[in-house]
């Protein structure tokens, strides 16, 4: 009786142990145009550029949290140049890391600058 009380032990913590698991965040790099730039909020509407975007037609990238960063890639050179939030302007195409969209709201951790600038 005593090893059956154990081994139902024994299981019950491994099940427990392998229940309380770490949920991975996964981000998707989304295409968009800047359409607005809220400089007070540190934010952009924009729209999504691909079919079926989950950006929609009208989204708005919350850019507050400070450790955002924001890149530039030279397509020429493939040099890497962090960029800041008043760097970008309306008509901008960028990427932005997104893990959802709720109300046509999104919260970002990576803006890229896609357009090209000499």
């Amino acid at each position: 009786m005593k090893k059956v009380i154990v081994s139902i032990c024994t299981i019950s913590f491994l099940l427990l142990l392998t229940a309380c698991d770490n949920k991975e965040v996964t981000y998707v790099g989304v295409n968009a145009e800047i359409l607005e730039i809220n400089s007070e909020l540190n934010g952009f509407v924009v729209k999504g550029l691909d079919e079926n975007s989950i950006l929609g037609e009208k989204c708005y990238i919350n850019c507050e949290n400070p450790s955002i960063y924001f890149i530039y890639v030279n397509n020429e050179t493939g040099k890497t140049i962090d960029l800041e939030f008043d760097d970008f302007v309306v008509g901008d195409a960028i990427t932005v890391d997104v893990n959802s969209v709720e109300n046509k709201y999104a919260l970002t951790s990576r803006v890229q600058l896609i357009t090209q600038r000499k």
